[in-house]
């Protein structure tokens, strides 16, 4: 008895925090909040990714491979547990696989909720995907991970700032002007991101009202919108526009999530 409590301590499971109640999960693993949801993190709560060339108990990330995605690492003695299995690597280690796809850190991610490794055949290890408006999506632009709309087109959000010339430049990411602060000929160049009526907005999303009683969408309370400049999906030629009166100003950024 006592060598089985041992034992069950080495493969200890536990229920992780921000986790369901009822995800049982090897020790060491939880979850972590990020743009696209709750993913699953190793240890240091940074985000472990799956790799789509994988098989079922195989892993197709050797080598120099593995040097960069680095494999879950499990316990020699382990056992699976709920939808975590285990399987042998090619040089006998073993590695952690959440519902048969084997999990990955990613040496290029620096901070907890990095999702630097996303794209491609790789995967952020989603277990409760954030609330998305219908229609926006998530691609990879010039400038990272960007909202856009479903067919690719950039979303943009309008940044005050307080030049200060003895600093030598303007601190990114304050408050936006109020929707009404771009309409008439601003609105048509700037195209607002309109929500529909009865839209029920989560998570970091809120909706603004303009002033022809329209609501527009708002992600952390900066209202999107699309630039007319914009010749074709991936386009990014919104960002840097800028207006100057005094020391105040607007800049038009691209709407990535790492605000």
């Amino acid at each position: 008895m006592k060598r089985s409590a041992v034992f069950l301590g080495v493969i200890a499971v536990l229920v992780a925090v921000g986790a369901k109640a009822d995800d049982v999960m090897p020790a060491g693993v939880g979850t972590q909040k990020t743009v696209y949801g709750d993913v699953l993190a190793d240890s240091r709560r940074m985000t472990l990714y799956s790799f789509d060339q994988d098989s079922a108990g195989k892993s197709a990330c050797t080598g120099p491979c593995a040097d960069v995605r680095t494999p879950l690492a499990a316990p020699r003695i382990g056992r699976p547990v709920g939808d975590w299995t285990i399987l042998t690597r090619d040089d006998g280690s073993k590695q952690w696989a959440y519902k048969g796809k084997s999990l990955y850190g990613f040496t290029g991610d620096r901070a907890p909720g990095d999702l630097n490794g996303e794209g491609g055949n790789w995967k952020a290890a989603m277990v409760g995907p954030a609330f998305m408006p219908a229609g926006v999506a998530i691609k990879t632009t010039d400038y990272g991970p960007t909202f856009t709309t479903s067919d690719g087109r950039t979303l943009y959000m309008e940044i005050s700032f307080f030049y200060n010339a003895g600093a030598n430049g303007t601190p990114r990411h304050q408050s936006s002007p109020a929707p009404s602060a771009c309409s008439g000929a601003c609105a048509v160049a700037w195209t607002p991101l309109i929500a529909p009526a009865d839209a029920k907005p989560a998570g970091d999303w809120s909706t603004v009202m303009r002033e022809d009683g329209k609501p527009q969408w708002a992600w952390k309370r900066h209202p999107l919108y699309l630039y007319e400049g914009d010749g074709k999906p991936g386009d990014t030629t919104g960002e840097g526009h800028w207006t100057l009166i005094g020391n105040v100003g607007t800049h038009w950024e691209v709407a990535n999530i790492v605000l």
